[in-house]
Formats: C-alpha cells, sequence, structure tokens
C-alpha cells in the first residue's frame, strides 16, 4: 500500500468519532423545551465535538449532541443532549445552560424503565436549576426520591458529568 494513502487512512481514522456523530435539527419537543427556557425564535447550532488526545474524553457519552443557542448574534446558551443510565435502561434528557454554564433548565425527553419515573416530574428536576459546579449530593442538595433511587443517583452523578464536560470545552476554546 502506497505511503501516501495509508497516512490519508490514518488521518481520516483519527476523525472517526467526530464524522460519526449525528447533527441532526432539534426535534419538536426538544425545540418546545428550548422555547420554554430561552426567547421563542432562537436557532440552535450543533457544535462539533472533537476528540482532542482526551482532553475531554472521560467526560463524553457516546451519543451526547450540544447545540450554541443564538438569537440574531446574541449567545443565549447551549442544549446538551445525552443520557445516563438508570437501573436496566437508559434515559435521554436534556441540558439548557446559560452562557455562564449554570444550568438553566432540565428534562427527562425519554424515560425507558418501568421503575424510577419519579424522576422526571418537573418539581424534582427544578432542584439542578442554577447548578454551576458546587456540590450535589443526592439527600443533601437534591432531594431523594421513593422509588428512583437508582435514577436520581446516576441523574446527579450525570449532572456533574456535563458540567465538567461544559467547562472543559469552554476551556478548550470549543464554545465560548
Amino acid at each position: 500500500m502506497p505511503m501516501r494513502l495509508i497516512s490519508i487512512i490514518v488521518f481520516l481514522s483519527s476523525f472517526s468519532w467526530v464524522l460519526s456523530q449525528e447533527h441532526k435539527p432539534l426535534t419538536k419537543k426538544e425545540v418546545k423545551f428550548v422555547n420554554s427556557i430561552f426567547q421563542e425564535g432562537s436557532t440552535a447550532e450543533a457544535i462539533l465535538l472533537p476528540d482532542q488526545d482526551n482532553a475531554f474524553a472521560e467526560s463524553l457519552m457516546a451519543g451526547d449532541r450540544l447545540y450554541l443557542l443564538k438569537q440574531q448574534d446574541v449567545v443565549l446558551g447551549y442544549l446538551l443532549s445525552t443520557r445516563a443510565l438508570g437501573r436496566y435502561d437508559y434515559f435521554d434528557y436534556l441540558l439548557a445552560y446559560a452562557p455562564d454554564l449554570s444550568v438553566r433548565g432540565l428534562t427527562i425527553t425519554v424515560y425507558r424503565s418501568s421503575h424510577g419515573a419519579a424522576i422526571c416530574q418537573k418539581k424534582w428536576l427544578s432542584q439542578f436549576e442554577a447548578y454551576a459546579g458546587e456540590e450535589l449530593t443526592l439527600g443533601k442538595e437534591i432531594d431523594a426520591v421513593a422509588g428512583a433511587t437508582i435514577s436520581a443517583t446516576s441523574l446527579v452523578k450525570d449532572i456533574k458529568r456535563c458540567y465538567q464536560l461544559m467547562i472543559t470545552l469552554k476551556e478548550e476554546g470549543i464554545i465560548q
């Protein structure tokens, strides 16, 4: 195999994770959530999450999608579509961040398990609003939920992961 072809294959394989990311438009449910948090008429631009020498690889979950939310040229914040593991099944959720990376809102979009759905309640989820990296422990800062201990614990842990991901993306200059 010619050396040039080998170099091209190696170069392209280094971008395999980047190329495999789905950059589809927001779903109706995602748009409704964004409009409930931010101004109507905002636009969502997909942000490519590169695999840079594992600078934030431990904070990435397969399937994470990140969007920059803007209205005209004004940055309103960011939307992260991600998932966390309950007892047996993953559940999908959205995190809306302000430009300072504090949490503006959170919603569970798909909950697949037959147990633990209490974490989908808006009142319970509202406890995460304004989270900006401080201590976050289920049963202390976040109320425990009867019948949803595993899912709630997983969500608390994952929100910390997502915050660290956003901080790292900011430090790396990928987001503003």
